[in-house]
């Protein structure tokens, strides 16, 4: 991918995770940056560990393949 498309993909999901961020927030106290913040870090480590899992087992069977 070009870097442009890069940029892009990036783009839309950062404006979706901040979309639900902004919606998880409505629904408990929409007048606190505080609250955004800590809905914001929670989804960010929600998203986070199935990424990372994702990656850890791909480089095991990647090593287990033989291939480097």
């Amino acid at each position: 991918m070009k870097w442009i498309e890069w940029v892009i993909a990036i783009s839309l999901v950062v404006i979706g995770v901040s979309c639900l961020t902004m919606a998880a927030t409505s629904m408990t106290n929409p007048d606190s940056l505080r609250s955004y913040l800590t809905t914001l870090v929670k989804i960010c480590i929600w998203t986070a560990i199935p990424v990372l899992v994702a990656v850890t087992a791909y480089l095991i069977f990647k090593q287990k393949r033989g291939d480097s």
